[in-house]
């Protein structure tokens, strides 16, 4: 891929503040990090440091480029294993790693002038920084540790020069605590987070359709009954014999008539 044709910025990582060089006009620009962003290379607010990393892109104008980050011996915990100690240096090599106290850790192993140089980082703030960068159109070339430039190359021995480092910079790759392969796979580690996101539709919508099925069902249930009780056979009660009522013989009564007058007087 070439890179010659965009600006290249030199980022140099500090304690408390960020120093970015410009290789197209060799200007330096300085951003602070507050203590309620980044205190003891503890990560304290991430949205702070986005939206303060913005600012800083959109005051100064800095459109979209290459850039690489070298971080200074104060924001980095190394050690120095001596080759003679090739028995257990390995072992030696991961306790000291695991006993580092930030969360998230991003370490190298270097092979150094007879020696094994291990280098580890703060991965949270490293991969928080990295991302914003990218969200505006920069592309991250690596991240070196200035300890290991010194010792690797003869011209920053001295004294970390970026406008050395920003006219090297392709050359110097190699010192970088991430490879290109592993860059890439963290530029994609968003992707099955997406992946996740459709599963998790596609979940909702089988639910809904189960309940949707369940409800018809009862609807149908309490419906159908109704309509389907004409149909259903009549069954009559057996018929009980009628009871047979005595006859009584009774004697023969005269009725007597109602007699009618008429206008005149007489009977009728």
């Amino acid at each position: 891929m070439d890179f010659s044709e965009k600006q290249t910025i030199v980022c140099y990582i500090d304690k408390d503040k960020a120093l970015f060089y410009q290789d197209v006009d060799g200007s330096m620009l300085q951003m602070d990090f507050p203590p309620d962003i980044i205190s003891d290379q503890e990560l304290t607010g991430r949205e702070k440091l986005e939206q303060l990393i913005k600012s800083f892109l959109e005051t100064n104008k800095l459109g979209k480029g290459n850039i690489i980050f070298i971080y200074a011996p104060n924001v980095t915990i190394e050690k120095d294993f001596p080759d003679e100690l090739a028995r257990n240096k390995n072992e030696e090599i991961q306790k000291f790693i695991d006993m580092i106290p930030f969360e998230e850790v991003l370490s190298k192993i270097y092979k150094l002038n007879k020696k094994t140089k291990v280098v580890t980082i703060n991965q949270e703030i490293y991969k928080s920084i990295k991302n914003i960068f990218e969200k505006k159109n920069f592309l991250v070339l690596g991240i070196i540790p200035s300890t290991v430039l010194q010792e690797a190359v003869a011209e920053l021995s001295m004294n970390i020069d970026l406008a050395f480092i920003a006219s090297k910079i392709y050359s110097l790759r190699q010192y970088s605590m991430v490879n290109d392969g592993e860059l890439k796979n963290e530029n994609t580690k968003e992707k099955p987070a997406s992946k996740k996101q459709n599963i998790r539709i596609y979940f909702l919508l089988a639910v809904f359709a189960i309940l949707l099925f369940v409800l018809i069902i009862i609807l149908i249930i309490n419906l159908f009954p109704k309509n389907s009780s004409k149909n259903l056979p009549v069954l009559e009660p057996p018929l009980s014999p009628t009871p047979t009522v005595p006859v009584v013989n009774r004697e023969s009564i005269p009725v007597t008539q109602p007699s009618i007058s008429s206008p005149s007087g007489s009977d009728i």
